[in-house]
């Protein structure tokens, strides 16, 4: 399929499911009560609390989209991605510990988030670029125990922060986009286009990337640089969702797996199908959370990992028979 035909479809499914999304919700604000005309408690329910939930949704999973196709051509492992990596988690981190310390506002806890993210990354760098042709599944390995120990710490500064903090630790590990507002889109939604238009920009280089270092640096690639910029995105990418929602799992995963198959590897290709599906898919699970059990919301994480740890699993297996 080409590329601009599938775009234009899941565009086209984004904003069905945002359209429905908006529909759904607390206060008596359906499709009768927009044609007949809106009061004012009526509009301020559908602009001021539904409409900032369906635009998180949209560029939250066009982030973790993007970041997924941008950790799996870094590290050259179909199984990367902010959350098995660890990134995501370290993202929580910076920002329940930035709360800790009494930063407010979403902008310095989005910057906590990113120094947590980033954190993160160094020690990937660190552990794994020395010798990358034979520790990428174990730089792998090295998130998913980083992010285990981060989702201790983010418990432990919740739960030491009172009784409130099991519900503050369960909403940043599982994942929402119910509790935010415009003062988070606000920095969200530039952060997430300059950041994907930019990956877009370098997609000769990361075509190129894949094929490894020695021969990208043959062809003219400034490695130590293209490093900094790949992972550099991607965490970016990562933290700032998680600095506003939480922890949204294997949304990185599925993706970028997903539009491989339908578009190719090459990346002008792959990020836009990347960033649109992203939107679309976390748009549909936030649906999803609302409607299996109402009035109670699932978790997104719960959601996500339902489909995500089986999807991980297959594509496991997948590369097992490969390597055999």
């Amino acid at each position: 399929m080409r590329t601009a035909g599938l775009v234009t479809l899941l565009l086209i499914a984004t904003l069905l499911l945002a359209g429905f999304s908006m529909l759904l919700g607390p206060g008596n604000v359906g499709i009768a009560e927009i044609q007949a005309g809106l009061d004012r408690g009526q509009a301020m329910i559908l602009y001021s609390l539904r409409l900032p939930r369906t635009l998180m949704a949209v560029f939250a999973g066009a982030s973790l989209g993007v970041s997924g196709a941008l950790m799996q051509t870094f590290f050259r492992n179909p199984l990367a991605e902010p959350y098995i990596t660890g990134v995501s988690a370290g993202g929580a981190v910076g920002a329940v510990a930035g709360i800790s310390l009494g930063l407010s506002g979403a902008i310095p806890i989005a910057l906590a988030a990113m120094a947590g993210g980033g954190l993160i990354t160094v020690a990937l760098f660190l552990f794994g670029l020395r010798d990358r042709q034979h520790t990428s599944m174990a730089v792998l390995l090295l998130g998913m125990a980083l992010g285990t120990f981060c989702g201790a710490v983010v418990w432990f500064l919740l739960l030491r922060g009172g009784p409130g903090g099991t519900d503050r630790a369960l909403a940043w590990l599982l994942g929402r986009v119910a509790t935010v507002g415009y003062e988070e889109l606000l920095p969200l939604i530039p952060v997430v286009v300059i950041a994907s238009a930019f990956a877009f920009r370098l997609s000769p280089m990361l075509d190129i990337f894949l094929l490894g270092e020695e021969k990208a640096a043959t062809l003219g690639v400034d490695i130590p640089s293209a490093r900094r910029l790949i992972m550099g995105l991607a965490t970016l990418l990562a933290t700032v969702c998680v600095a506003f929602c939480g922890v949204i799992a294997f949304v990185g995963l599925i993706v970028p797996h997903i539009a491989r198959g339908i578009v190719g590897g090459l990346h002008r290709r792959l990020l836009p199908v990347c960033a649109v599906g992203g939107a679309c898919l976390v748009l549909a699970f936030d649906i999803a959370s609302r409607t299996i059990d109402p009035p109670r919301e699932i978790p997104l994480t719960i959601l996500t990992s339902l489909l995500g740890a089986p999807f991980f699993i297959a594509v496991l297996l997948k590369l097992r028979r490969v390597a055999v």
